[in-house]
């Protein structure tokens, strides 16, 4: 889902939060609100956010990702399986 799409369903959910609570915004609250969502949205799932909340282990150069897949498969492929843990999965 891009941002702007994602920005639009939160927004519309907000939205429909506050209708329930009796204070509907107009048009351009509405307006006003996708584009805050949007802001945080976008400045959240960038790759440097979840770096600096230590989310992710690294930010790799695209043109180190082959190296770096390579570099795992490997290391996999010389370590015993002692217990298998998914962990968390963020997509």
């Amino acid at each position: 889902m891009g941002g702007t799409q994602a920005a639009r369903v939160l927004t519309q959910i907000q939205v429909s939060s506050l209708k329930s609570k009796g204070s509907a915004p107009d048009k351009e609250a509405e307006i006003e609100l996708f584009e805050k969502i949007k802001s945080r949205y976008d400045s959240q799932t960038s790759a440097y956010y979840a770096a600096s909340r230590m989310w992710v282990d690294a930010i790799i150069d695209p043109r180190d990702t082959r190296k770096m897949i390579s570099t795992g498969i490997e290391m996999a492929n010389h370590s015993p399986i002692e217990k298998f843990n998914t962990g968390v999965i963020q997509t």
